[in-house]
C-alpha cells in the first residue's frame, strides 16, 4: 500500500485489477498459488485517460484489493468535484466529516479511507489539469439529474478502449455492450457559403443622377487544419465571384465587382512556447475576364493574367488567450520568394513585368498577420494584413471584415480592402491625371450564410 499512497497510477492499477477479476468470474482461470495478483502490461494498456508507463509486471498483495465504493469516481464519466478542487487549492483543507457535497456513498471511517479520498482527489485534479476536455459536467449538475444518468457514447469518451486486447473478455452475446474503438482526430475541416444580393433604382430625373443596378456576390471558404503533437498544417481555399449590372454604350451588361481564387497553405513545427518554425505558400488569381469600360474589346485581366505566388520561410507566433473568442497568428518571414505570371503578352507590362516577358520574381521579406475576434455576442471582426518588400518595391494588402449575425442564416457584413503596390504602372483617372499607388474597395451587404 505504500506505493499506492505515493501515486495515482497505483490507484488506477488497483481499480483495473478489481475489474479484471470481476470480468473473469464467468471464465475460470488458474489461480496463482502466491498471495499476490499479477497485472500484465496488456491490461494496463487497456486504459485510455488513466494509462501511464509502468514496468512489465506489477504485484499487489491480494488482501489490499477491496470493493471500496470510493472508486466509483474514477470509473464514471469525469465529473468536476468541488472537494477535489478545494483540496488542491488549500492543501490543509479537510472535509472528511462533511459528505453533503459528495454523491451518496457509505459512511467513511478510518485513516485508510481518508488517505484513499486524498489519493483519488489528486488523481481527479491531475485529469482536470492535463485533460480538461474529458470533464463532462460539474458535481452540481450531476446532483440535479433525476434518476439514473445514462452514459452515452460521447460521455464515455474518456474511458473508451481502443479495441479488443489480449486479456480482455469479448462480448459473448448480443445483449452485452461492445467495446468502443477510439480513434484520434488530427484533421479539422470547415466550410461556409455566403450569398449576397443588392438592388438599387434611380428614376431618370433623379436630381443627382445615378444608375439603377443589381449586384450579386457568392463566396465559398474551405478550411482543412491538421494538428498532431508539435506539428500543424493549415490549409484554406477562398473563392469569390460577384457581378453587377451597368450600362455601356447604351446596353445593359454584367461586370465583375469581386473575383478571387486564393489558396493558402502553412506548415508549422513547434519551436518553443507559442512560436513555430513555419513555411507558407500562397497563390491567387481570378475566374473571369475583365474588359475596359470604354473599349470593350480591350482586355484588362483574366484567369492567370495575372497570377501571384509567394513562398515564405520564418517564424509563426500563435499566442493562447484566456478569451477563447480571440485567435491571432503573426508570421515573420525574413526570406520570401515572390512571383507573378501573366499569360497574355499585351498586358504583362501593366503588372510590372518587363516587356517581352510573362514572368517576374523577386526575393525579399514578408509579414503576415491574421486576427479573428468575437467582441460582442453577435459581432465578429476578421482582419488580415500582408506586407512584402523586395527592398526595391513594396506590396501591402489590408483586409477587414465585420459580421453582424442577425440569425442562423442571415448576417450583415462590412468588408473593406486597402492595397498598395508601387511595382506596377500608375493608372490615369477619367480626366487623364495619374493616380497614386493606393487602391481601395468596400462592400456593405446582407448575407445568406450556410456552414458545414
Amino acid at each position: 500500500m505504500k506505493a499506492m499512497k505515493n501515486s495515482f497510477a497505483t490507484a488506477a492499477l488497483l481499480i483495473m485489477s478489481i475489474t479484471t477479476i470481476a470480468q473473469e468470474v464467468s471464465d475460470p482461470i488458474q489461480q496463482q498459488p502466491s498471495d499476490s495478483v499479477v497485472i500484465p502490461r496488456n491490461i494496463i494498456d487497456g486504459l485510455d485517460s488513466l494509462s501511464y508507463e509502468f514496468d512489465e509486471k506489477l504485484d499487489f498483495p491480494l488482501e489490499d484489493i477491496s470493493d471500496n465504493p470510493l472508486y466509483f469516481k474514477l470509473f464514471m464519466p469525469v465529473v468536476l468535484y468541488g472537494s477535489a478542487v478545494a483540496d488542491a487549492i488549500s492543501p490543509d483543507f479537510n472535509d472528511g466529516s462533511d459528505t453533503d457535497s459528495l454523491l451518496p456513498i457509505e459512511p467513511l471511517n478510518g485513516e485508510n479511507d481518508q488517505t484513499l479520498i486524498k489519493m483519488i482527489d489528486e488523481a481527479l485534479v491531475k485529469i482536470y489539469l492535463e485533460h480538461p476536455e474529458l470533464v463532462k459536467m460539474t458535481e452540481e449538475e450531476l446532483m440535479n439529474v433525476p434518476g439514473i444518468v445514462p452514459i452515452t457514447e460521447d460521455m464515455a469518451s474518456g474511458i473508451r478502449y481502443k479495441g479488443p486486447r489480449a486479456g480482455i473478455r469479448k462480448p459473448t452475446n448480443e445483449n452485452e455492450p461492445e467495446l468502443l474503438r477510439a480513434k484520434p482526430r488530427y484533421w479539422k475541416t470547415f466550410g461556409n457559403f455566403q450569398g449576397k444580393y443588392t438592388q438599387s433604382y434611380y428614376s431618370d430625373n433623379w436630381y443627382r443622377g445615378g444608375e439603377s443596378n443589381h449586384s450579386i456576390l457568392g463566396q465559398i471558404n474551405f478550411e482543412a487544419d491538421y494538428a498532431k503533437n508539435s506539428t500543424t498544417f493549415d490549409n484554406k481555399l477562398e473563392l469569390k465571384l460577384g457581378y453587377y449590372t451597368t450600362e455601356i454604350n447604351g446596353k445593359n451588361t454584367f461586370r465583375t465587382n469581386e473575383d478571387l481564387i486564393r489558396f493558402t497553405s502553412k506548415l508549422g513545427l513547434k519551436a518553443f512556447d507559442n512560436w513555430y518554425y513555419s513555411s507558407q505558400f500562397q497563390g491567387y488569381t481570378q475566374f473571369m475576364a475583365v474588359y475596359d469600360t470604354k473599349q470593350t474589346d480591350k482586355l484588362k485581366s483574366k484567369f492567370f493574367a495575372p497570377a501571384y505566388g509567394n513562398l515564405s520561410v520564418g517564424m509563426d507566433y500563435k499566442p493562447k488567450f484566456k478569451n477563447k473568442d480571440i485567435t491571432l497568428s503573426i508570421q515573420l518571414s525574413p526570406v520570401s520568394y515572390n512571383c507573378r505570371y501573366v499569360s497574355v503578352d499585351s498586358i504583362a507590362t501593366n503588372y510590372g513585368i518587363d516587356k517581352g516577358k510573362n514572368f517576374k520574381y523577386t526575393i525579399g521579406s514578408r509579414f503576415d498577420g491574421n486576427i479573428k475576434w468575437k467582441f460582442l455576442e453577435d459581432f465578429t471582426w476578421t482582419s488580415k494584413a500582408q506586407f512584402y518588400t523586395s527592398y526595391e518595391s513594396t506590396e501591402v494588402n489590408f483586409e477587414n471584415t465585420i459580421d453582424y449575425k442577425l440569425s442562423k442564416y442571415l448576417s450583415l457584413q462590412f468588408f473593406c480592402h486597402w492595397r498598395f503596390d508601387d511595382s506596377v504602372k500608375r493608372k490615369k483617372d477619367k480626366e487623364g491625371n495619374l493616380m497614386g499607388y493606393d487602391q481601395f474597395k468596400e462592400f456593405l451587404t446582407l448575407n445568406f450564410n450556410y456552414a458545414w
